[in-house]
């Protein structure tokens, strides 16, 4: 009877630990941008890219920086550059339909500027990554894509 008392205070013990984990974990939600940048930086050249600002993200998307919390973004560095990183923190994740119809017409302008003599590009642009996972929407076009988005989503597993 003892030992039965014992097992079940045990099991209880051991899911309440559990519980403590699951609520004080960090979700990509929590996770600041400057960390994805950081390691984003520190693994890859980045080239063919410059940081850029508000402005270079509301030509290109059409989209408005003070909608979002925050966001990171390497624009081209040329005109024959498509190599592009954007990744963006909403507030809630009901702008991620608007962000996402953005993505792709940009995607679909890059392909349009590009065709028929850009084959290089043309290619990068048919392997561009984008999506969303929470609060994160992320847009990237470049060699390496699968690997900044490899990286980007290890930052937030690291942090969770």
């Amino acid at each position: 009877m003892k030992k039965v008392i014992l097992m079940e205070a045990l099991a209880v013990l051991v899911l309440a630990g559990i519980m403590v984990l699951l609520l004080y974990r960090k979700t990509p939600a929590d996770v600041p941008l400057q960390d994805v940048n950081l390691a984003l930086t520190e693994n890859y050249a980045l080239t063919g890219m410059e940081p850029a600002g508000d402005m270079r993200m509301k030509r290109a998307f059409s989209l408005n920086a003070s909608d979002f919390t925050e966001y990171l973004y390497y624009a081209p560095d040329n005109t024959m550059s498509v190599n592009e990183i954007l990744i963006i923190k909403c507030p809630d994740e009901s702008q991620a339909s608007n962000i996402r119809s953005a993505f792709e017409s940009r995607l679909q302008v890059q392909k349009k500027n590009f065709d028929g003599y850009g084959t290089d590009q043309t290619a990068l642009l048919e392997h561009a990554r984008y999506g969303s996972d929470g609060l994160y929407s992320w847009f990237m076009v470049g060699p390496e894509a699968d690997s900044w988005l490899k990286t980007a989503k290890a930052v937030w597993e690291v942090q969770k």
